[in-house]
């Protein structure tokens, strides 16, 4: 969390602070000039507006530097209080005093010709501190806004850096979860291969070893090129496919003319999982489909990617003999949503017909 005390000052805010302060000097200046006195006489009028002048930076820098990040922001309202009406009494003081020394007839030029003689009435006098004390008012309203402004855009950073890190951490953590779970249900059927074809199963680990190098190398990344993860996916395709070669049809199509488009790693092999576990048999025909599709604006740019995957179902045989409570597209739903919020819909379901689909849809804009 922020600490309102610990706000920093950076060289901008201050370089701001020096132009409005050169202004404020140079402005009344501009004006003299303007109004047909001489260069001198122009210069020298600039000391009736020195004193008030610091009176007014004054009161800014100090809130602004010292009570307002110190008390007002740590809610210390009455200690700020009193502090900023002893910092006004003696500002005031010291310009008073400022005032006197600038103001004295032998610093002036011809002071009586410049200006003529007056006496100030009780009643100009009393307007002229009151509209000082107003304008040093707004002044402290304006160190306080400037302060909240500050500490507001801090505090939204933090908190966004702090979703960031929340996010990342859930996601490896999800990770962690999906690489143990693919190689629990691919060493599985591998398990199972090995019963009746151990040629077939030392092929499947021949395979199996070429995508455990993926998962532990490649997908430490937070994205991988396209190519790479669809080549995954045909690697887990084709070990699949030795174990129910004999009755699986398959029908995939995963071409890509975007192969460098840096993708999440292992995002759609849920859906392969999904499918092979609860559409694949060896016991009768089969259909697997999994089709990969791009969606390109006028300008051929990749606007849009499509997966999807269509398996047949297995009989409610089967079906009582798979073990419950599989994580594979849950996971990949909260994957989604924590790197695809709003760009992404996932749809599953059966057909009717016999069949069940999985449909990915992302956003790549």
């Amino acid at each position: 969390m922020a600490q309102p005390y610990k706000l920093k000052t950076t060289w901008g805010q201050l370089a701001v602070l020096c132009i409005v302060i050169w202004l404020m000097f140079f402005i009344p200046f501009l004006g003299q000039i303007a109004a047909g006195q001489s260069m001198e006489h122009a210069f020298y009028s600039l000391q009736y507006v020195t004193p008030i002048y610091f009176l007014w930076i004054g009161i800014f820098c100090l809130n602004y530097f010292w009570l307002v990040p110190r008390y007002f922001l740590r809610k210390k309202y009455t200690k700020y209080l009193l502090l900023l009406i002893l910092v006004y009494w003696l500002l005031n003081l010291a310009s008073g005093q400022l005032a006197f020394f600038l103001y004295r007839p032998d610093h002036l030029v011809d002071n009586t010709a410049m200006w003529g003689k007056h006496d100030i009435l009780p009643e100009l006098f009393a307007m002229f501190h009151l509209v000082n004390l107003l304008f040093c008012i707004l002044i402290t309203v304006a160190a306080i806004s400037l302060r909240v402004t500050q500490l507001n855009k801090l505090l939204q950073e933090e908190k966004a850096e702090m979703e960031k890190e929340r996010t990342e951490g859930e996601l490896e953590r999800l990770k962690g979860q999906l690489n143990p779970h693919f190689l629990f249900n691919t060493l599985n059927n591998i398990s199972s291969l090995a019963a009746f074809d151990p040629d077939a199963t030392q092929t499947s680990i021949a395979r199996l070893s070429d995508m455990l190098r993926y998962v532990l190398y490649e997908t430490s990344d937070a994205r991988v090129p396209l190519q790479k993860d669809l080549d995954f996916i045909q690697n887990y395709i084709d070990l699949m496919n030795i174990r129910y070669e004999d009755t699986l049809h398959l029908d995939v199509n995963l071409k890509t003319a975007h192969s460098e488009y840096q993708i999440p790693p292992m995002l759609f092999i849920s859906m392969l999982e999904n499918a092979f576990k609860y559409g694949a048999s060896s016991l009768h025909p089969c259909q697997l489909e999994a089709k990969l599709e791009e969606k390109l604006n006028k300008d051929g740019k990749l606007e849009g990617l499509t997966f999807t995957v269509k398996n047949t179902l297995l009989t409610e045989e089967e079906m009582r003999n798979k073990k419950k409570g599989g994580m594979g597209l849950q996971n990949l739903e909260k994957r989604l949503n924590l790197l695809y919020p709003g760009k992404h819909q996932l749809t599953c379901g059966e057909t009717g017909d016999g069949s069940y689909v999985a449909k990915l849809e992302l956003n790549t804009i």
